[in-house]
Parts: C-alpha cells; sequence; structure tokens
C-alpha cells in the first residue's frame, strides 16, 4: 500500500522523453536560423551586385567614370568566396542568363560553399565587344595619379595568375570607361581601394 505508485514511476520516463523532444526542438530551430541568416546574407550580397551590375553598365554605356562603394555584409568569409564577372560564350547559356541568344555575354557571379544556396549571377548588360584593362598604360595614362590615389587597377574578369579568380573584394570601386571619342566598344579600368 505504501509502494511505489505507477505514475512515479514513469516520470523519470516521461521526463527523458521530454528532454529528448526538446533536444530536437532547439536543434530543428537552430538550423532554421541559420538558413534565415544565410538568406539575409544573400539579400545583401545580392542587391550589392545588383548595385555593381548597375554602376558598369551605365558607365560603359555613358562613357563616364563612376565612384562607389561595395560594402556586402560581413556574413560570409572573403576568403572562401568569389565574385567576379565571367564572359560566356555559349549562345544556349547566354540565352538562359540574358534572355538573348548572343554568341557572348557578360555575367557578375557570386559563389560560397559556406552560405546556403550560395551562387547568384546576374546577366551584364555590356556589348559583346567590351573589354577590362588592368595595365598601366591603359588605365592611368590618361588621368592624373592624384584622382586614383591610394586605388590599384584590377581586372574583375575571371582568371589571371594561377587557378583562383581574381575576385571582385569588399572596397570602394573607380569604373571608368576609357574609350575614345568615336570608338564603338566600350574599354573599362575598374580601380580598388580597401578603404
Amino acid at each position: 500500500m505504501f509502494g511505489i505508485g505507477k505514475g512515479q514511476m514513469s516520470a523519470p520516463f516521461e521526463l527523458f522523453v521530454a528532454v529528448i523532444i526538446m533536444g530536437f526542438v532547439i536543434l530543428i530551430g537552430t538550423g532554421m536560423l541559420d538558413k534565415v541568416n544565410d538568406q539575409v546574407c544573400l539579400n545583401s550580397i545580392d542587391k550589392q551586385i545588383t548595385d555593381f551590375k548597375l554602376y558598369l553598365e551605365e558607365t560603359a554605356n555613358k562613357k563616364s567614370s563612376t565612384k562607389f562603394g561595395f560594402w556586402p555584409d560581413n556574413c560570409f568569409q572573403e576568403s572562401k568566396a568569389g565574385i567576379n564577372i565571367q564572359k560566356k560564350t555559349s549562345t544556349t547559356t547566354c540565352a538562359a542568363k540574358c534572355g538573348k541568344p548572343t554568341d557572348s555575354c557578360f555575367v557578375i557571379q557570386f559563389y560560397s560553399a559556406e552560405l546556403a544556396g550560395g551562387f547568384k549571377e546576374k546577366c551584364l548588360n555590356l556589348p559583346t565587344y567590351t573589354s577590362f584593362y588592368s595595365d598601366g598604360e591603359n588605365c592611368f595614362s590618361s588621368i592624373s595619379a592624384e584622382d586614383l590615389d591610394g586605388y590599384d587597377a584590377i581586372d574583375p574578369m575571371y582568371g589571371g595568375s594561377g587557378d583562383e579568380p581574381l575576385k571582385i573584394r569588399r572596397g570602394s570601386y573607380v569604373i571608368r570607361n576609357i574609350s575614345a571619342a568615336g570608338e564603338v566598344y566600350p574599354k573599362i579600368c575598374v580601380y580598388y581601394h580597401a578603404g
């Protein structure tokens, strides 16, 4: 009559089940928060890439110079991600990416393995024969050194030395169309400053 009741015997088991269920809820909740944070990060990157794209297109089309900051949220490691411009040379790819079945097109691309869904690509509305320069002979001959003090000319295209793509990094940029009057196709110089 004074022994342990059935309710008292099952209490430790019920507590154990409750702890397991709570653990799963915490695990799933943490996973959902990580996905939400990744999406917020990708939205920030998407906005910054769209701005970069618009500045580049405007500079190419108006034969102008544009200065701006490229500061996506600090939610990914730059060393493990890439943002660059690529030239695609397939009619099928250009039709899919840009909506025009041309022989070649330019896209600006972001990729990061550490973010869920960490790949964004946008078509650049640039003429097919747009050229990107990064050498001193082309990029620094038409301007005074004071205009770009602290800036380095970079090539935002995929390729360059080694296997790593040349990357667009966080910082300040100046994009200039250096094509001479009467030249049909843009010649673009991109200057970068870390600050």
